[in-house]
């Protein structure tokens, strides 16, 4: 039989996982919405496991992503480029998604700690994890010159300041807070990057952000 190379290498044995950190971040859990609570990570194998806890524990594996995860441990971004095309992803895409390249298997590559604004949204309700951080803005990011965007948040800006292309950088966690999840980071404006006057827009979106900063200051 003819190998596929576009398969991915899955591992022989079962994946044992000896770097335990399953309840570092456990503590005395109460329902606050989604709580990433430990990992678990095989270094032979290369393969990461997230616990959470939401209701129960809960935990799943990230079998050949898990790179990018053992990076947001690291503070580093990994994303995934096909050989053919260039086209870079990131989140990353094992397998080339340009119909040209016929599902090429995609390589590992570092990017850099920046991108644009490709839209966003500003969040006036969410999960019991983020009521007290309301109201605030979910972006979809483009990081360094990638063909898909990731949500995260975007902090250090007033919510109506938020605009389409504007320029980010990364800001992560500290170290020991990180968990090998999209939580381990968030966006901040780019430095030196300042918003553009006030417009009837800005203006219709602080009005409707004053109602939830006095809401927010109700809760316990």
């Amino acid at each position: 039989m003819v190998e596929d190379k576009r398969l991915h290498k899955i591992p022989d044995e079962p994946v044992e996982y000896p770097d335990k950190h399953s309840n570092d971040f456990r503590g005395n859990v109460r329902e606050w919405g989604f709580h990433f609570c430990g990992y678990d990570w095989d270094p032979k194998d290369e393969q990461l496991k997230i616990y959470l806890h939401y209701d129960q524990l809960y935990y799943w594996k990230l079998a050949e992503i898990s790179k990018m995860a053992r990076g947001f441990l690291d503070g580093e971004l990994w994303g995934t480029q096909c050989p053919k095309c260039g086209d870079k992803f990131f989140p990353p895409r094992v397998n080339c998604w340009n119909l040209d390249c016929n599902l090429e298997k995609t390589g590992w590559v570092k990017l850099k700690p920046e991108g644009h604004v490709h839209t966003f949204t500003v969040a006036g309700w969410s999960g019991k994890s983020s009521l007290k951080r309301l109201p605030f803005v979910l972006a979809y990011v483009v990081i360094d010159g990638c063909k898909t965007a990731v949500a995260n948040e975007l902090r250090g800006i007033d919510p109506w300041d938020a605009e389409f292309g504007m320029p980010v950088k990364v800001v992560w966690a500290k170290p020991e807070d990180r968990r090998g999840t999209i939580t381990d980071f968030w966006f901040e404006p780019a430095d030196g990057w300042k918003p553009s006057p006030m417009n009837p827009e800005k203006e219709r979106i602080k009005q409707l952000c004053e109602p939830v900063y006095e809401w927010v200051k109700t809760l316990k």
